[in-house]
């Protein structure tokens, strides 16, 4: 009955919904092409690669689930060469890093995720026919699971992170949320006890629950040799090793003022300073511009670079290139922790080995921020009044930068390998189709 009323509304809330996509669409740009796959339509490459079978469903809902699935994808095709995976996404920043970065690995197929309608839903699951679903964090949609439930296709929720908002919502919806998600898994991947436990709590079984450790902060395969590719593009341009690089990397509205202002001060200290702003959202750019051009710093973008007037600061107006951009710098700033709320992840600049500043809200990480702080591992501060202080104090103190960045490796050690057990545990237990 719940399903029924559920799919006979549905039409009617996305009809709601639609001016809203329809802004965010033209804001970001990106979202016209392909747009229709979310309501089952496909090219007839595509249809002709689904009716070849043995695909794998692996959905991820933005930019940082798509490049955590991307590594497990890896991981799985490393443990079964026979691997092959249909991986949908919600964003148009997400189908795009999906596109670039599966270019040339024809076993990976990128699409839009569907509007979780029954009859749409049905129609795409009838072309792809997976063999498995995996879902990446948490994409829990009723008709997806209960199609999932028709066919008795395996879920698998990895790198499952549970914040307590989401737990006070399925405590309070526990019957429905047992009926239509939790009896449907096979296996839930718990990033730590902390979250298994709370799991185990909304109604998740706890034979059904493996702690893993969380892929976000598993740096096994960190050590990539392009990710210092960006280093030697700034020396191309004449930013050479000599000089002290700032970078504050996922930037939330106000934060990009932050860092100018702190910019300012510290280049008393350090007068050859250089700034890398990269906002979350690259449409942001202009509003970023014009905070520069009111200030009468120089600036460059990455879209177009020009550095014959010896620009103070570069925005990094791309996508997807940020976790190579942390290697270029000297001291990082997280966004989102000063002027947001829950702050972004600050794993990426530590696995490049990396000092790491946040703010005071990092509540999404409250586990591994405790966990930082406890060894040593990242720099918390109260206000944003203290940035300019704390950037001096690590770029004046190179010992102490460096003991940072290791008192971090410590905090992480518990999280190494966790793509590779997901993996392991996801072959073990697939159903032959």
């Amino acid at each position: 009955m719940f399903l029924f009323l559920y799919n006979l509304f549905f039409p009617f809330v996305l009809l709601l919904s639609l001016p809203f996509y329809l802004r965010r669409m033209l804001k970001r740009g990106g979202y016209a092409r392909n747009f229709l796959q979310r309501f089952g339509f496909f090219s007839k490459r595509l249809k002709r690669r689904f009716r070849e079978g043995g695909w794998s469903w692996v959905r991820a809902v933005s930019v940082g689930e798509m490049m955590m699935a991307l590594r497990l994808l890896t991981e799985l095709k490393r443990q079964d060469p026979t691997f092959k995976a249909v991986i949908s996404t919600t964003t148009s920043t997400g189908y795009a890093v999906g596109r670039q970065r599966t270019f040339e690995q024809p076993w990976i197929e990128v699409i839009y995720s569907p509007i979780d309608f029954y009859p749409i839903v049905n129609s795409i699951w009838r072309k792809i026919q997976p063999k498995e679903v995996i879902l990446i964090d948490s994409d829990l949609w009723p008709s997806f699971f209960a199609m999932a439930a028709k066919h008795k296709t395996s879920v698998f929720l990895a790198n499952a992170r549970l914040s307590s908002r989401s737990e006070k919502r399925f405590r309070k919806a526990n019957f429905f949320a047992r009926v239509f998600f939790w009896n449907q898994i096979e296996k839930l991947f718990a990033q730590d006890q902390v979250d298994a436990e709370r799991w185990a709590q909304v109604g998740v079984s706890p034979e059904r629950i493996e702690v893993t450790g969380s892929m976000k902060y598993d740096v096994d395969d960190a050590a990539s040799p392009d990710k210092s590719q960006f280093i030697g593009w700034l020396r191309t341009h004449g930013i050479n090793g000599d000089r002290k690089i700032l970078l504050g990397g996922s930037l939330h509205p106000g934060e990009e003022g932050l860092l100018i202002n702190c910019y300012r001060v510290v280049q008393e200290r350090f007068s050859e300073l250089f700034l890398i702003l990269v906002p979350r959202h690259a449409e942001r750019t202009p509003e970023i511009e014009e905070l520069l051009r009111n200030q009468n710093i120089g600036y460059t973008l990455r879209s177009s670079p020009v550095f014959d007037h010896d620009p103070s600061v570069l925005i990094v107006n791309s996508t997807g290139e940020l976790h190579e951009w942390y290697h270029t710098a000297d001291v990082v700033v997280i966004g989102k922790s000063f002027y947001g709320v829950g702050g972004q992840n600050p794993v990426e600049p530590i696995a490049a080995h990396k000092p790491v500043i946040v703010g005071p809200h990092m509540e999404n990480f409250s586990y591994l921020i405790q966990e930082l702080r406890r060894t040593g591992g990242i720099l918390l501060l109260d206000s944003p009044a203290e940035l300019p202080e704390a950037v001096i104090q690590l770029l004046s103190d190179p010992q102490a930068a460096s003991c940072l960045v290791t008192s971090a490796d410590q905090a992480l050690a518990v999280h190494l390998g966790s793509i590779r057990r997901t993996a392991g545990s996801i072959l073990a237990r697939r159903q032959p189709k």
